[in-house]
């Protein structure tokens, strides 16, 4: 009985992670998107520059895989625009 119960809790323990990721690489996309739109918009040089900046970072990171440097790069991106 207890060996069932230890098997569950660890089953379900190995599936937060991938939870987890999956919202970060959500977070992610949607902020590559975020900025893809905002670089259309008309913003004064420095701020499209960081902008293209921010983008390029985080796509790269999403290609790596790793999500939260790519959130990392996506928030750059908005402190550009002061939000």
């Amino acid at each position: 009985m207890w060996n069932r119960v230890f098997v569950a809790a660890i089953v379900a323990l190995l599936f937060i992670p991938a939870a987890a990721s999956a919202d970060s690489e959500s977070d992610c996309q949607k902020g590559i998107a975020t900025l893809k739109s905002e670089l259309k918009k008309k913003h004064p040089k420095p701020v499209q520059d960081q902008l293209q900046k921010a983008l390029k970072n985080a796509q790269k990171e999403d290609r790596e895989g790793d999500w939260d440097e790519c959130a990392d790069a996506v928030k750059a991106g908005t402190r550009a625009l002061g939000k």
